[in-house]
């Protein structure tokens, strides 16, 4: 064979340098995928930064829906970076704070569906879309995409809770003619509050029930009268126990210093102590004969400001018969009872050391127009004032009671539970959640939406499973009892 086809033939035979060839050809594909790789997380890093920045300041608005005057716009402005700053470094335009414009923001009452709210009391959620940040692709010629829009959203809500409560729930008094309540326009009216119907019955308006917790019944009933209750918080959303519980009115008695049936073993025990003042207006003799007085519905007769030889604790409203009174209460009787000398109207009670106000304004809210002043719960609270030393006693003060070491006298002092009297928070100031019982629909057990809580204060024991209580106010985190329990938080929903 001659030397050229020779040479012709070696070099269609050689294979040395098809590595470098094939390493050629694939070096393209890993170099697109590669570029692929670097462009998506990239990609990733800048949703990422875009959903963190969203998130903060869904929350930082959130947290200024406390349903007051203005709400709205603060929360816009918290929103939109007032509370929070949060670089953005991966979009084609660098932010050193990402911007959420205002049509970036909607505020919602409700969501699932999404309601959007009209005014700062019913805007409780606040929803960012936040308008997409262009993100250019390194290699997108490789894939014959230039670019792509990144965007985020989120939806945060203000929430409220009470901690350390009673599981008791009322259905609003005014339902038929708002769905919404506030209990600081019925400060000084009285509530008489009943159980629901038996069995599967609706329930409505004026009805009290139960809240569930724990495994059941019977741990309900100890969480009305335990202090503090074993219940978790009831924020926006709670469950109602089904049924009237037995024995839960003796449970709730402890308050009074009362330890009846089921709760009779309870006496001794400090986490069922009574409050500091237990005037119900029932005469007994100190000692084991108090546990168990003859207490009867607070009265609602207004006819006569003689004193009662029987004993008169905090009585309903005048003519009070239906569930919510008018506010006029027979202050004059209870005084020439409990305070004989001292005329309410006229006199101006001394005020404790550091205590805000002047006279009965010192001792709690004003009560609404109309009704009587000083509410029931102002005169409880200069009671408890005299009863812990904080001001001294005047002439006439506990005329019946107080000082009386024995024989027949409606006592002040707890004479049953003695293991020590219950200071803070306050055994007869409670706060509840107040639903609509109609719009929900509840019956049995039920899933309730907890449309506000009110603080009440006992104006005696519970009798025959029904609850009588002085509106003091919408329960805060300054109320009677809203100081103790009221739980803030603003929360991600998506």
């Amino acid at each position: 064979m001659s030397l050229a086809p020779r040479l012709l033939h070696r070099f269609i035979q050689d294979r040395s340098g098809t590595v470098a060839t094939l390493t050629g050809v694939a070096l393209i594909g890993l170099v697109a995928v590669g570029g692929l790789a670097f462009d998506v997380s990239r990609a990733l890093a800048l949703r990422a930064e875009l959903e963190n920045a969203v998130d903060a300041a869904a929350l930082a608005g959130a947290s200024q829906l406390d349903g007051t005057s203005g709400a709205m716009g603060r929360a816009q402005t918290a929103a939109m970076g007032s509370l929070v700053s949060n670089r953005q470094a991966l979009g084609d335009t660098y932010e050193s704070n990402v911007a959420v414009a205002a049509s970036d923001i909607t505020f919602l009452s409700s969501r699932d569906p999404d309601v959007t709210a009209t005014t700062d009391a019913t805007a409780k959620f606040i929803r960012i879309n936040l308008a997409p940040r262009p993100r250019g692709l390194v290699f997108g010629a490789l894939t014959g995409v230039a670019g792509f829009n990144a965007t985020a959203r989120a939806v945060a809500g203000y929430g409220t809770a009470i901690c350390k409560v009673p599981p008791l729930m009322i259905c609003n008094p005014n339902e038929a003619t708002s769905l919404t309540f506030d209990g600081d326009n019925y400060i000084g009216k009285n509530f008489v509050l009943t159980p629901p119907p038996g069995g599967n019955g609706a329930w409505g308006p004026g009805n009290f029930g139960f809240l569930s917790v724990g495994s059941g019944a019977a741990d309900v009933k100890n969480a009305m009268g335990r202090s503090p209750p074993l219940t978790e918080c009831f924020g926006s959303v709670a469950q109602t126990q089904t049924g009237n519980i037995a024995s839960a009115d003796d449970y709730f008695n402890v308050r009074f210093d009362i330890y009846r049936s089921s709760a009779s073993g309870l006496k001794n025990d400090p986490l069922y102590l009574p409050a500091m003042n237990t005037m119900v207006g029932a005469k007994t003799n100190a000692g084991n004969s108090a546990c168990t007085p003859t207490v009867a519905v607070p009265s609602n007769s207004c006819s006569s400001s003689a004193a009662v030889a029987t004993g008169m604790g905090f009585p309903r409203d005048c003519n009070q018969s239906s569930v919510v009174g008018s506010g006029v209460w027979n202050v004059a009787q209870y005084f020439a009872t409990n305070h004989s000398g001292i005329n309410p109207t006229t006199y101006t009670p001394q005020v404790p050391a550091g205590s805000t106000g002047t006279g009965w304004s010192a001792y709690g809210p004003a009560p609404v127009a109309g009704a009587t002043s000083p509410t029931r719960y102002q005169v409880y609270k200069w009671e408890l004032a005299m009863l812990s030393g904080s001001i001294a006693k005047p002439a006439g003060a506990f005329s019946d009671g107080q000082t009386a070491t024995s024989g027949s006298h409606d006592y002040a002092a707890p004479q049953c539970n003695k293991t020590g009297a219950q200071v803070s928070p306050d055994r007869r100031t409670i706060s509840a959640v107040v639903v609509n019982c109609n719009a929900d629909n509840v019956h049995g057990s039920s899933t309730v939406h907890v449309i506000a809580y009110v603080d009440l204060f006992l104006i005696g024991p519970a009798v025959s499973n029904s609850i009588y209580g002085e509106v003091v106010g919408a329960t805060t985190d300054t109320s009677a009892v809203g100081a103790e329990t009221m739980l803030y938080s603003v929360r991600l929903y998506d």
